[in-house]
């Protein structure tokens, strides 16, 4: 055999192998459906009966093999129900920023907190609006827990 004979020959087999490989696949794709005979149906439904199988429970009441001490049931401990705190959202007064007035060695705020206006120094309280930082274009005033900014007007 010379070398253009081998070159045929090896590519007969190849396209032979191929050509198998390729119906083995559109075979699995494509399978042929075979029709299912009334023979082979069954005809009445018979469930088979579940039995009830006995639960067991295991009461190890013996040594511990790690801390060598004898089995103990723990004692259930009661608590109490605290109801949870309700927090009354008490909205934030209406405060207004109305000026400063100097006098000697002190500076007064004029503030109006709900319609009510009052000179505070820092560090005083107004219908439970306390000023903490003031000049002379904003203060920082606290209602409960909240700190507000609040602009000269």
């Amino acid at each position: 055999m010379n070398k253009q004979q081998k070159t045929y020959f090896l590519l007969v087999a190849v396209l032979i192998v191929w050509g198998l490989i390729g119906y083995q696949f559109f075979k699995k794709i494509n399978p042929t459906e075979n029709e299912i005979l009334g023979d082979q149906i069954p005809k009445k439904y018979i469930p088979k009966k579940i039995n009830k199988s006995k639960s067991y429970v295991v009461t190890a009441k013996y040594r511990d093999p790690f801390l060598g001490t004898m089995f103990s049931e723990k004692k259930k401990v009661k608590r109490k129900n605290i109801a949870p705190k309700l927090e009354v959202n008490i909205p934030f007064p209406t405060v207004v920023y109305n000026g400063v007035v100097e006098g000697g060695n002190s500076k007064s705020y004029t503030i109006t907190v709900n319609g009510k206006q009052e000179l505070l120094r820092i560090g005083e309280e107004l219908s439970g609006v306390k000023l903490i930082k003031a000049n002379s274009e904003q203060i920082k005033v606290r209602f409960n827990t909240v700190i507000k900014t609040i602009k000269l007007q």
